[in-house]
């Protein structure tokens, strides 16, 4: 899962585009727009621009926090903060899309897949800026753990370079999501190719 950088009314304007166009040289996977610095008005056109760019890559685009901008932009998939509405109630909303949601303890991981949801991305796994405020890294244990204990498909996100990744899946994460890997553009799919190598075919 690619995670955008959330800098799109700052210095990184116009690099969600460049993301969403090499996509179709790369393997198919989630993409999370998370722009909470973007009004609702220039949230939509961004989706509404990349989600077609998105789907014919066969790739999933993921609206952060939006369910009327996920709808309203033919997203194929919504993502839930830890501290969203209840995800059942989105859940039976978004009929139709997948839907997922941010996760940093069992009690929640636990909650959230009684909800019924598509997947769950849990963390910070490692050290990383972008997930400080969400506490100290949890630690690959953690994340065993969460995965043991849920059925539903979990991601491991937070500092997950590509060489951490297969340690992620070992402890039974169906995948992992990262921001920082990703943001040039430019070598988007080459990296995510590097990120494949590391998982088990």
């Amino acid at each position: 899962m690619i995670v955008s950088s959330g800098g799109e009314h700052l210095a990184h304007r116009g690099l969600v585009l460049k993301q969403a166009r090499a996509l179709p040289l790369s393997a198919p996977v989630i993409f999370q727009v998370r722009e909470k610095g973007l009004d609702s008005a220039s949230l939509w056109t961004l989706c509404s621009q990349i989600a077609p760019v998105i789907d014919d890559a066969g790739s999933i685009l993921a609206v952060n926090d939006r369910l009327d901008i996920a709808l309203a932009s033919g997203a194929g998939a919504v993502h839930l903060p830890e501290s969203s509405c209840p995800a059942d109630v989105i859940r039976k909303a978004a009929r139709g899309l997948l839907t997922g949601q941010s996760v940093h303890s069992k009690t929640a991981a636990l909650n959230a897949s009684s909800a019924g949801l598509d997947y769950l991305l849990f963390g910070p796994v490692f050290h990383t800026p972008s997930k400080a405020p969400f506490g100290p890294p949890q630690g690959l244990e953690k994340l065993r753990e969460i995965c043991e204990k849920v059925r539903t498909p979990v991601f491991a996100v937070g500092g997950v370079t590509h060489d951490k990744a297969l340690a992620c899946i070992e402890c039974g994460a169906w995948g992992v999501a990262a921001l920082t890997p990703f943001l040039d553009a430019g070598s988007l799919p080459d990296t995510i190719n590097r990120y494949l190598s590391y998982l088990p075919s």
